[in-house]
């Protein structure tokens, strides 16, 4: 029979685990991915999205290599594989999840129109076509 005593402590230990699985997990996706977003009006994006967590803390910054703009996350939030970046400078979100083997990540960036998106991890980030 748990105390109370020990069932705080349970509860605080059990806390702990999550916060720090969850930190471990965003680490997981750390890096560089890249892809081309397809514009409705046939028009192709090269985007390049940088993930890097310090802490609990998750930064996003999203280059658009054609343009030659980098846009940094408003906020970002992870869920297990599950994403969410919004780039309020824009008006634009990027969400979606990270498959299984952790190298792509499939979801929808909008920006007035959801458009698909896949990105794949990338050791550099790549040039412009």
């Amino acid at each position: 029979m748990l105390t109370k005593k020990s069932a705080q402590r349970l509860a605080l230990g059990c806390a702990a685990a999550l916060a720090i699985a969850s930190t471990a997990a965003a680490q997981g996706h750390d890096g560089d991915y890249a892809g081309v977003l397809k514009v409705p009006n046939g028009q192709q994006l090269h985007l390049v999205l940088h993930l890097k967590t310090t802490g609990a803390e998750t930064d996003a910054v999203l280059d658009s290599v054609d343009q030659g703009a980098s846009i940094p996350a408003s906020a970002v939030k992870m869920d297990g594989d599950k994403i969410s970046i919004l780039f309020l400078a824009i008006g634009g979100e990027l969400e979606g999840a990270f498959a299984p083997e952790g190298k792509t990540f499939n979801g929808t960036f909008t920006q007035g129109l959801a458009m698909p998106l896949t990105l794949t991890r990338t050791e550099a980030a790549p040039a412009k076509p």
